[in-house]
């Protein structure tokens, strides 16, 4: 049989177990969701970690591309500032060596190495004196220079036109005086033999072909630059000797022409003529005997020309 005062310490004891049952399952009730999700922490904290670190590396790279490329741009801006700086150093050396020979004037063809290049020398590479659609009047003076029988000079008279500056046709008319070379007049006063034997030109007149295909330009003692052009002219006339014989000439001359100015020059020309003479002789009989023979004479002539009219064209 029980004891009557155990009775309420076993109810009170259940009561005590069922106090405790009851808390415990209110705080399992209220901790549970804090459980789960602490449960679950370290994974997602995993792939937040994975997921920043692949944006922190992408990152990386933008940034260190941005870099690179604010480098390259800086290195190029640095090297054509550098380019630009050494052109203005370059154009200002040069102004600088312009300033310097601008107002020089050579003295002679040796000064012409001082001067600015490409600013004070020209090309000359058309003809200096123009020709084309012009006359030209020259005189010189001429003479003999395989007569051996007589001293020959004389004057001779040219009128050229020119339909450009490479052809032309010119007329000459030549008068010449003579004079017995010591051997002639050893001949008459020693051998008596008369110089109606002997070729004696008195004068020529004539038509030529002047043609000019060189010209240029030549150094005058180192103190002028003096154009030219070297002419041919192939051409026929007839020449008079002292047998009063008018005899065909064929004539073939060679001269150089210096332009002091677009109007004026100084010739040089060198002709030689070949004609067939007529000559006499008499006998001790008196009998007079007449001959022809092909004789050549050869001259030179340096002279003045002058060019008209004045030329506009350039």
């Amino acid at each position: 049989m029980k004891d009557s005062t155990s009775a309420p310490i076993e109810k009170n004891e259940m009561k005590r177990r069922l106090i405790v049952a009851i808390l415990v399952a209110i705080v399992a009730i209220a901790f549970e969701p804090s459980l789960a999700r602490a449960q679950l922490l370290p994974e997602d904290q995993g792939s937040v970690s994975s997921s920043s670190a692949e944006s922190q590396a992408q990152s990386q790279v933008q940034s260190d591309q941005q870099t690179e490329s604010l480098y390259q741009q800086y290195e190029q801006q640095q090297n054509a500032l550098q380019k630009r700086k050494e052109e203005e150093r370059r154009a200002a050396r040069e102004r600088e060596q312009n300033a310097k020979y601008l107002n020089y004037q050579p003295k002679n063809i040796s000064g012409l190495v001082r001067l600015a290049p490409f600013t004070d020398i020209a090309v000359i590479q058309r003809r200096y004196l123009p020709k084309t659609g012009r006359f030209e009047f020259s005189a010189s003076g001429v003479i003999s220079t395989n007569n051996a029988f007589f001293n020959n000079i004389g004057l001779n008279a040219r009128l050229a036109y020119y339909f450009n500056d490479k052809y032309g046709v010119e007329g000459i008319y030549q008068l010449m005086t003579s004079s017995n070379r010591p051997i002639t007049q050893g001949l008459i006063s020693n051998q008596k033999i008369e110089t109606q034997s002997l070729v004696e030109p008195k004068g020529f007149y004539g038509l030529t072909f002047n043609w000019s295909p060189i010209y240029g330009k030549m150094a005058w003692f180192q103190q002028k630059i003096i154009p030219f052009d070297i002419y041919f002219s192939p051409g026929l006339g007839v020449t008079q000797t002292s047998n009063d014989s008018g005899d065909t000439t064929v004539m073939l001359g060679v001269g150089q022409l210096f332009a002091l100015s677009k109007s004026y020059g100084i010739r040089w020309d060198f002709n030689w003529n070949y004609y067939n003479a007529t000559t006499s002789s008499t006998d001790t009989t008196g009998t007079v005997t007449s001959s022809t023979s092909s004789h050549s004479d050869l001259f030179l002539g340096v002279g003045f020309s002058y060019f008209f009219p004045e030329a506009t064209y350039r």
